[in-house]
């Protein structure tokens, strides 16, 4: 059953160590991070489902991460530091498999070329994990 949908921009620059004081030039955007995080929070979701453009995506294809876990950090913003890891819910993803064969839709967890995590999916889990 889905409790909640959340849309989010996902700019790095939102997280301090990488805006380094420049996130309070947007803090609208960080406020509503914190506010959203908190909502999440407040469903006591069992799974949450991350949608990213930066992913691996294909034109007749919907990709699913497979695996049991994703992991990344910002090296490419500057805060290599930073790293986040995901626990992906096997249980989940093979009856969401299951489910797109069933209806005919082209989805499934082929094509992976690596297995980490964008900045699409990081940031809101920086705030989602707060």
């Amino acid at each position: 059953m889905i409790t909640g949908a959340f849309m989010v921009p996902h700019p790095p620059l939102i997280i301090p160590e990488i805006g380094r004081g420049e996130e309070k030039k947007i803090q609208a955007t960080v406020d509503s991070y914190h506010e959203t995080g908190r909502r999440i929070a407040g469903l006591k979701p069992e799974t949450v489902v991350l949608l990213t453009p930066h992913q691996v995506m294909y034109a007749d294809y919907f990709h699913i991460s497979p695996g049991k876990k994703a992991r990344g950090d910002f090296g490419q913003f500057r805060a290599g530091q930073m790293r986040i890891e995901a626990e992906y819910d096997t249980e989940f993803v093979e009856n969401l498999c299951k489910l797109a064969e069933a209806g005919g839709l082209p989805a499934g967890t082929a094509g992976e070329r690596e297995r980490r995590l964008d900045h699409g999916a990081m940031v809101p889990l920086y705030f989602v994990d707060q």
